[in-house]
């Protein structure tokens, strides 16, 4: 497999956007470069980048320190496990030429694999290939839930129960009484600093979360820049009387958006505008082709407005010491 820099791995992103559309049952979001090089720079900047691409696909993986001392090689997502380091359309193939790979090499300790498919044999066929490094584990992922709009924003909807549906119309009426509109700023040069401004009015902001604290607020700038230079980014603030109160951002891959980040002022809490800037994307994005909107981490609000979880696991090699092994 040939390495790859950060810079290197932007400049092949259609090559590795290809390799994610035909890799099976990942996130194809989040394992793409508009998430993983943002989130790498803004939190790991120091971890040493391990990219591989090789004939079947890409390994996207970074080398990190745990507190013990040891080294350990992960996705160059350093947070979340949304983004899965194997690209390509067998998982299994891709995992045997990083073997080739990691075998040789004596530096690391463990080697953890986020962002796999929960389809066991999948999963299973992978981790037959890392075997020979050593002790292979299998660990719970993260959880996403989605919103499948494949049939459009209205039967998205009525799939909602009476006592939803009922509630957004209250906060609907609400906000018209108070002069409650939304602008679209997916392309407006000043994006991030008008979102950022509305952070600090949140609670988040109020407790230095949110997108106000260093490493994210990196992160939310290069992501939304990223987004925008490709016209992906999708970005809409609500405003009353003429005063930004919130926002949404997020981004949009082929047919699918991804929510980012949502806000509002908190003396904007009692106009339900979490709830409305949803539903103003969900039809937003409905409108316009997109069949699944990503809400990202499961969250118990999350789950009444979406369709199904999407569960994805980890591998995890523990290094075997005495040399390579043989698979029987």
């Amino acid at each position: 497999m040939q390495p790859l820099d950060l810079d290197q791995l932007l400049a092949s992103s259609v090559d590795v956007d290809n390799a994610i559309d035909s890799t099976p049952d990942i996130d194809p979001w989040c394992s793409s470069v508009d998430w993983t090089v943002p989130v790498h720079r803004a939190f790991a900047p120091e971890a040493e980048p391990l990219i591989l691409e090789g004939a079947t696909g890409f390994a996207t993986l970074a080398r990190y320190q745990t507190a013990e001392g040891a080294e350990l090689i992960a996705g160059l997502e350093p947070l979340w496990g949304f983004a899965s380091p194997l690209l390509g359309s067998d998982h299994a193939a891709t995992a045997a030429e990083l073997a080739t790979v990691l075998v040789d090499d004596r530096r690391w300790s463990i080697l953890a694999i986020p962002g796999l498919p929960s389809v066991q044999t999948t999963v299973m066929a992978i981790a037959r290939e890392l075997a020979v490094l050593g002790d292979v584990g299998l660990q719970e992922g993260i959880t996403r839930q989605l919103i499948d709009l494949t049939e459009g924003s209205n039967a998205w909807l009525q799939r909602r129960s009476a006592k939803f549906r009922r509630n957004l119309r209250n906060a609907q009426r609400r906000g018209r009484e108070l002069g409650l509109d939304f602008e679209i700023i997916d392309h407006a040069p000043d994006l991030f600093e008008r979102i950022h401004a509305i952070e600090r009015t949140s609670w988040k902001g109020a407790q230095g979360d949110g997108i106000t604290s260093p490493e994210m607020s990196m992160f939310y700038r290069a992501i939304s820049q990223q987004l925008q230079a490709t016209g992906r980014a999708r970005c809409v603030v609500a405003t009353v009387d003429g005063t930004d109160v919130g926002y949404i951002l997020g981004g949009i891959r082929n047919d699918r958006y991804r929510g980012l980040q949502l806000s509002y002022a908190a003396e904007a809490g009692s106009l339900s505008l979490g709830h409305l800037l949803q539903l103003h994307e969900i039809h937003r994005m409905s409108a316009s082709n997109v069949t699944t909107y990503d809400m990202g981490m499961d969250m118990e609000y999350k789950q009444r407005m979406a369709d199904s979880p999407m569960t994805s696991v980890m591998l995890v090699v523990r290094r075997d010491t005495t040399g390579y092994v043989q698979r029987s």
